[in-house]
């Protein structure tokens, strides 16, 4: 039995008026974050705008908020979105740092193992030219 979907109006008001309403998806898009980051705000963000309608009667049916709520409250995310763009700027700062010293111990065990295989080339070298001095004593 196919049909309309059931749509769950917390906010009467804004039924009808559809083209102001944003789904999670959507605000992701808008905010230039993942669809996860904006369920985070929703749980964790007491002044996340209010959901006006659920599309559905499951548990995770899509949300839907009024756009022009959204767009108001997106700034202040985006304040401590740039602290975040901070923090990871610092981190790859660091991360960078740990590349770099990592490159430099690798070049240094090249150096030594290059040194190593020298060694060794003239120890063989040694040990094949004592077998013929040694071959030589027995004949």
């Amino acid at each position: 039995m196919t049909g309309t979907p059931l749509v769950i109006w917390h906010r009467p008001e804004f039924q009808g008026r559809e083209a102001e309403l944003i789904h999670p998806s959507a605000i992701a898009a808008l905010a230039g974050v993942t669809r996860a980051a904006v369920t985070n705000w929703s749980n964790r963000h007491a002044d996340f705008p209010a959901v006006v309608a659920v599309q559905g009667a499951e548990r995770y049916a899509p949300r839907l908020y009024v756009r022009a709520e959204i767009e108001a409250w997106l700034p202040s995310r985006a304040r401590k979105g740039r602290e975040r763009c901070e923090i990871l700027a610092e981190k790859a700062y660091r991360a960078t740092r740990r590349i770099r010293q990592e490159e430099q111990n690798i070049e240094a065990l090249t150096v030594k193992l290059n040194e190593a295989n020298q060694r060794l080339a003239s120890a063989r070298e040694e040990l094949e030219t004592l077998k013929v001095q040694i071959e030589n004593l027995e004949e």
